[in-house]
């Protein structure tokens, strides 16, 4: 029984099965299906919050008794926009969920409704939750949907915790079990893993599988000097940091990490970039090569111009899979690196979850 039916069951009692299948609800247990999953599986936050503080927002301004929220002026963009940034895992959340990504998730989940969840004023830049979506005969539903979110980001925290403790674990122990070690790094290399998790890993494992390359740089061949080569990452996942995840000195060859195979998004991603070439790092088994047939194929579809699809894809420098980092990773086990990698991937967990 799933965590959001056993609440149901302990609130409505024999009245659950209705309220279980409300499209809200239904939409949360969407949402919410990683929690079953190990500690790695990816969360699903932005949406969410998007939902958590509109409903929020309706529950302590006391529309479940007033019944007058046709009427209200609607909950200011900068104070949602704060309060989902006050939330766990929400400190860089950006303005997408509110504005269109989660009434778009919605639509595509219940096609044939003809109702979203949010609706905003773009002039006023005020927003509403759809008070129709909460309600079912005499039951409002608003403090539930609280309630379950509440409860979902509780169950993803204690699994962080859990997944953090083993990678302290093997950063201590990887000497004794390198093997063990080993396979917990491949465990973390599935299209399954959390978005953060993978782009923490897949910089690590880029970062030291470059550790000692070097490149001679001078202004003329006698003052040529030997520059170690060095990945740095950018920011945080989700951070605006207009399309480049990592960057490697001296080269200035920019990464992006991306969960999708759509190449709307790489091309837009080139676009912001203007047209420098990027090191696309994408979470699919499927091997480099097969990933850029992949989009080139979706390209031809849509642009018939050839000189249009040229330009985009000269600049792709390299698309780096899931193959691609278990070979490194391999390469980093041969070089004695495997410490290295654990003390990085401690360091920019708590980075990125600020617990340094």
């Amino acid at each position: 029984m799933s965590f959001i039916q056993q609440y149901l069951n302990e609130t409505y009692g024999n009245k659950a099965d209705p309220i279980y299948e409300m499209p809200l609800i239904q939409y949360l247990v969407k949402k919410t299906g990683s929690v079953k999953a190990s500690s790695k599986a990816r969360g699903s936050f932005a949406n969410l919050y998007a939902l958590y503080v509109l409903i929020e927002d309706y529950v302590n301004k006391d529309f479940l008794e007033n019944k007058k929220y046709a009427a209200y002026e609607g909950m200011m963009f900068s104070d949602a926009f704060k309060r989902q940034r006050e939330l766990p895992f929400g400190e860089k959340l950006q303005n997408h969920a509110l504005n269109s990504r989660c009434n778009d998730e919605f639509r595509k989940f219940f096609p044939s409704l003809g109702e979203v969840p949010i609706t905003r004023n773009l002039i006023t830049k005020r927003y509403w939750i759809n008070e129709k979506l909460l309600r079912k005969g005499n039951v409002n539903i608003a403090k539930d949907v609280v309630a379950i979110i509440d409860r979902y980001v509780e169950l993803k925290l204690e699994n962080f915790n859990t997944f953090f403790d083993a990678c302290v674990q093997h950063k201590d122990n990887f000497q004794q079990d390198p093997v063990a070690s080993h396979d917990f790094i491949v465990g973390l290399l599935n299209p399954m893993v959390d978005a953060r998790i993978f782009e923490i890993v897949s910089f690590c494992l880029t970062k030291y599988f470059h550790d000692g390359d070097t490149m001679f740089i001078g202004k003329t061949t006698d003052e040529l000097e030997e520059i170690p080569v060095t990945l740095y990452k950018t920011g945080r996942t989700n951070a605006n940091d207009g399309g480049v995840d990592f960057i490697m000195k001296p080269l200035g060859r920019i990464y992006q990490v991306t969960e999708v195979l759509d190449f709307k998004k790489y091309f837009l991603d080139i676009a912001k970039l203007n047209y420098f070439p990027v090191t696309f790092v994408v979470k699919t088994e499927m091997m480099p090569t097969e990933a850029m047939e992949r989009i080139i194929e979706q390209a031809n579809e849509l642009y018939p111009d050839e000189t249009v699809r040229v330009k985009y894809t000269a600049c792709f420098e390299e698309i780096i899979t899931i193959p691609t980092l278990k070979h490194y990773l391999e390469t980093i086990m041969k070089d004695n690196k495997l410490g290295n990698l654990l003390d990085e991937l401690v360091m920019q967990c708590k980075v990125e979850y600020n617990l340094d």
